[in-house]
């Protein structure tokens, strides 16, 4: 009977090390059809295999570059699925590492990206930046019960020109070098800026659990921008706050 045993779980795990190994050598393009319910999203020329490849991404009509991803085996003896990968754009060269795994998935980025991949982001509040900005060791953990649960790294941008739309007039302003830092504040993720050379605040925005974005700005950015705020109000106080929903969570659909 132990001999019988035996060779059921050899058989056993020999079909399951099979189906893995299968799976991973799948081709790539296996991912346009695992992807093609996600609304506006489109994989082009698609290559590699399960394990290793690279795809050209668009979403909703935004090319956003190619795409390079490899598996890392070891993180499956964690019980997760993990990545490193990298984002190539004529506008911008990002690159980190992802998981997915039964109760969290993570993610962290760094690399460089220029004004106008953040312009193009920002185009719908007519608000146009110059200059470029440096991911260094951005990252994040979201626990599918709790929300994130973990957040840290820094985001360096050059200073420049920036151009925007105020109670329909546009307005150009030069801005100084900023340096901004991500962390966990309250149970929320939240990035804090300031100016490069002298700590000064700037802004903070923080994102709550019901997908709400919060971005709290102070009378020194106003200040900066050319407008300053009325009052006697002390440079980092905040003196406008802007709110608005980025997503719903998928728990109050």
């Amino acid at each position: 009977m132990r001999g019988t045993a035996k060779w059921v779980l050899i058989s056993i795990a020999g079909l399951i090390t099979l189906v893995v190994v299968g799976v991973l050598l799948a081709p790539a393009r296996v991912l346009t059809l695992l992807t093609q319910d996600v609304d506006g999203l489109t994989l082009r020329a698609v290559s590699g295999r399960l394990w290793n490849g690279t795809a050209e991404i668009r979403l909703r009509g935004h090319d956003l570059g190619e795409f390079e991803w490899s598996l890392r085996p070891k993180d499956l003896f964690d019980g997760e699925i993990g990545i490193d990968w990298s984002l190539e754009h004529v506008d911008y060269a990002v690159s980190g590492t992802g998981a997915v795994g039964a109760g969290s998935t993570s993610a962290s980025a760094s690399g460089s990206v220029q004004g106008l991949a953040v312009s193009r982001f920002l185009e719908p509040y007519h608000i146009h930046i110059e200059g470029n900005f440096e991911l260094d060791g951005l990252s994040i953990r979201v626990d599918y019960a709790d929300g994130p649960t973990a957040a840290r790294g820094n985001l360096h941008w050059s200073g420049g020109r920036a151009m925007y739309r105020l109670s329909g007039q546009f307005h150009d302003a030069h801005l100084p070098a900023m340096t901004g830092t991500l962390d966990m504040a309250d149970g929320d993720p939240e990035l804090r800026c300031a100016t490069a050379d002298e700590p000064v605040a700037l802004l903070t925005a923080r994102l709550d659990r019901d997908g709400w974005v919060h971005i709290d700005v102070t009378k020194a950015l106003t200040v900066l921008a050319g407008y300053p705020w009325p009052g006697s109000h002390a440079g980092d106080e905040v003196v406008v706050t802007v709110s608005e929903r980025l997503f719903t969570p998928a728990s109050a659909d």
